[in-house]
Order: C-alpha cells, then sequence, then structure tokens
C-alpha cells in the first residue's frame, strides 16, 4: 500500500466521532468536518429559532460554534458510545454556547487563517422548520432529515451499482414524490408489467429499510438504542 496515498476514512457517525476525540490523530479533521457537515443544518436551525437570529446572525454563530469546537482541546472529550446520545450532547453543549456568547463575540469576524467550518456545510441555509415546532423538535427533524436523505443516496448508489437505476427511479417517483404516480402509470410509462414494478417496489422499500436501520446506527453506536432512534425519527418527520 502507497503509505502517501489518502486512507479510506470510516463511514460509520461515532467512528468519526471517537477520531475527532483525537486531535493528533491523523484522521481528526476529517472526522470533525463530517460531524459538522452532518450537524450544520441543525444548529443552524436551533439558533435561529431558539434564539430569535436573523440569518446571517445566526450562520455566523453557527460556524462560531463549530469553530469553538474545532479549537478547545478535549471538546470531544466526554463523548462515547455508551454515556448517551451524541445529538443530546452536542444541543447541550450549543445551549452552553449560546448563553455564553456576548455580543462583541457576535459580532466579531470569525475564521481567521487557523480554522473553518467546511464551506458545502455552511451553503444554502435552510428555511426555518414548520411553524409549530420547538427549537428542540427543530433540531431533531433536521437530524432526521439529514439521515433520511442520506439513507436515500445509500440505495441510490447501491442500486446504480447493482445496474438497477429504473427500480431506483420507481421507487424514487412512488415512494418520495407528494404527487405519486400508482404501480400502473409507473409500469406503462417504462413499457413493462405492473407486477414488475410492485415487486421493485417491495424489493427497494425493504433495502431502504435496510439501509436507513444502518445509518441510524451510526448515530447511536449501540445496538439496542437503534429502535428508539428510529422511532424518534419517524415522529420528527412525522
Amino acid at each position: 500500500m502507497d503509505p502517501t496515498a489518502p486512507r479510506p476514512f470510516p463511514a460509520t457517525l461515532w467512528t468519526a466521532v471517537l477520531a475527532a476525540r483525537d486531535r493528533d490523530g491523523a484522521d481528526w479533521r476529517r472526522a470533525m468536518d463530517r460531524l459538522i457537515t452532518a450537524y450544520w443544518k441543525p444548529v443552524y436551525w436551533v439558533v435561529r429559532s431558539r434564539w430569535s437570529r436573523p440569518h446571517d446572525e445566526a450562520a455566523d454563530l453557527t460556524q462560531g460554534f463549530f469553530l469553538h469546537l474545532l479549537e478547545k482541546k478535549d471538546a470531544l472529550a466526554a463523548v462515547a458510545p455508551g454515556r448517551g446520545n451524541f445529538r443530546t450532547w452536542l444541543r447541550t453543549v450549543l445551549d452552553n454556547f449560546m448563553r455564553n456568547e456576548h455580543e462583541a463575540a457576535r459580532a466579531q469576524k470569525r475564521g481567521g487563517g487557523r480554522t473553518h467550518v467546511p464551506i458545502d456545510a455552511a451553503e444554502d441555509a435552510p428555511p426555518l422548520p414548520a411553524a409549530g415546532l420547538t427549537p428542540e423538535q427543530a433540531f431533531d427533524r433536521a437530524w432526521a432529515l439529514h439521515v433520511f436523505h442520506a439513507a436515500v443516496a445509500d440505495l441510490r448508489a447501491r442500486y446504480r451499482a447493482d445496474g438497477r437505476d429504473a427500480a431506483f427511479r420507481w421507487f424514487e417517483r412512488h415512494e418520495l414524490d407528494p404527487d405519486a404516480p400508482s404501480c400502473a402509470r409507473i409500469a406503462e410509462e417504462a413499457g413493462v408489467k405492473p407486477h414488475e414494478v410492485e415487486n421493485a417496489l417491495k424489493g427497494a422499500r425493504a433495502a431502504f429499510a435496510s439501509v436507513l436501520r444502518e445509518r441510524v446506527r451510526e448515530t447511536v453506536g449501540e445496538d439496542g438504542s437503534v429502535e428508539e432512534e428510529l422511532r424518534a425519527l419517524r415522529a420528527s418527520l412525522g
């Protein structure tokens, strides 16, 4: 193996959390980037809704929060599988950060030349969640959407690798489109029998349930918590 070649980074979110605890480790920065990408929007939503900040200020504070985690030694020292949910821990740390953030710190330009938050994480800031959600519910919904869309991307990649692009498109249209066409219509447009579409959808639904479960397992670290997190995800998505 070429020692200078980039090493593959484990996809498991808890692996990223544990790698992010070791500031001297080779994977530390990539681990932090992964966590920031996963949780930028949930943090942004809480800053906007809980503390009533306009978009620009909320984005600045969100960036400041993650810079705080990047620059603080042992910021993740208390985090580990079995000690509680990472999402809950992050929300608590965010609450403390916001309570301690004074006017001068909010106005100060962040970033400098030392470190930065991944640009992709901060682009295209989302609109506020639906009216009536508490900040905690907004955070959880943003997390749920991130996990859901990641699972959809996983399924798309799996089906593409297997040469089943058509089956994924049928799944996407029938299961994810608000104006979902019927199986009969999809079959007619594709020039296949309706039962072929129905069988493909049955398989895709099972495959999606599997990849979604794997994505959720990444966030909890313990199999015993997966069912609870799946229930929380479904509740957040409504």
